[in-house]
């Protein structure tokens, strides 16, 4: 069962420069805890402790509140209720940001995508929020939280609504995603805070990022899912993004290839309006010409 069953997400195409705190998607869970509870008070604890660690720069960092050895145990082992939830107090959570972030940018992008979690997902035991710059995450149970290696469902996607057929825009797309695809799992072996790899070839640029946490066997194994996804779901669009669990793949093409490989309206325009005139100062040469020589036969 996914941890997250109810899902909000964005209508519409995220630009390639939106702001880090850009809302994207949303997950919250049935279940809900009662107020005034140990967990109520733990998790608030936990949610506080974010925007704090993320002020020391850390990209990534798991959270536990209100769990000594013995309830960590016991949460873990934990199967039955609501993802795991059921009477346990003890909270768990992380956040991560877009490895390309200032420190200032993911602090900021981590207070406001806890302030909005707080505000979408109220009450919920479990909840997680994706911004364009970060993404926070809690729960009950801490085995759920980074996700399972063998779960590769999309989270969310989105798909621009320009396509297009050229040859050479669409190898430097493919080019692109294989360099994303095989490129990450070097990097998220030699760091505790995801892999996150910038790849560009011709006009397509793109980036792909691993959770925290993620061995670099599951991180290879996720990208290589969700770029499977890009091109059985985004087909030849211009720009696409897929969010599973465990990873992201992001790509676009530079807008100034897009113009003037669709060619500008206002050129067209301009060429209309040009020959239109040309049509009119023929006409009224003619008209002038045939009146000169009706003048000139009756004389």
């Amino acid at each position: 069962m996914h941890l997250l069953i109810s899902c909000l997400a964005a209508v519409f195409f995220l630009p390639v420069d939106a702001a880090p705190g850009t809302f994207v998607y949303a997950g919250c869970s049935p279940s809900r805890y009662a107020p005034n509870t140990a967990f109520e008070s733990n998790l608030n604890s936990l949610l506080a402790s974010m925007a704090s660690t993320a002020s020391s720069g850390a990209t990534y960092s798991s959270f536990t509140s209100g769990a000594g050895p013995e309830a960590e145990a016991e949460a873990e082992s934990e199967s039955a209720t609501a993802d795991g939830a059921g009477a346990a107090s003890a909270a768990y959570g992380l956040y991560q940001c877009r490895g390309d972030l200032r420190p200032g940018e993911c602090v900021a992008c981590v207070r406001d995508t806890v302030a909005r979690l707080g505000a979408v997902c109220a009450g919920a035991t479990a909840a997680s929020l994706q911004s364009d710059g970060c993404y926070v995450r809690y729960g009950a149970a801490r085995r759920n939280l980074v996700g399972r290696a063998d779960d590769t469902s999309v989270a969310y996607h989105r798909c621009s609504a320009g396509t297009s057929g050229d040859a050479w825009l669409l190898r430097s797309r493919d080019a692109v995603l294989s360099d994303l695809q095989g490129g990450v799992d070097a990097t998220a072996a030699a760091s505790s805070g995801g892999g996150y790899k910038v790849s560009a070839s011709g006009p397509v640029q793109g980036v792909a990022q691993c959770l925290g946490g993620v061995g670099a066997a599951d991180c290879t194994a996720c990208l290589a899912q969700a770029v499977a996804q890009v091109h059985g779901t985004c087909g030849a669009a211009l720009a696409a993004d897929v969010y599973l669990v465990q990873c992201s793949v992001r790509y676009w093409t530079n807008a100034n290839y897009v113009r003037s490989s669709q060619g500008n309206p206002e050129d067209d325009t301009g060429r209309t309006v040009a020959i239109a005139i040309g049509i009119s100062a023929g006409v009224a040469a003619l008209v002038v010409f045939i009146s000169f020589l009706r003048k000139a036969c009756s004389s």
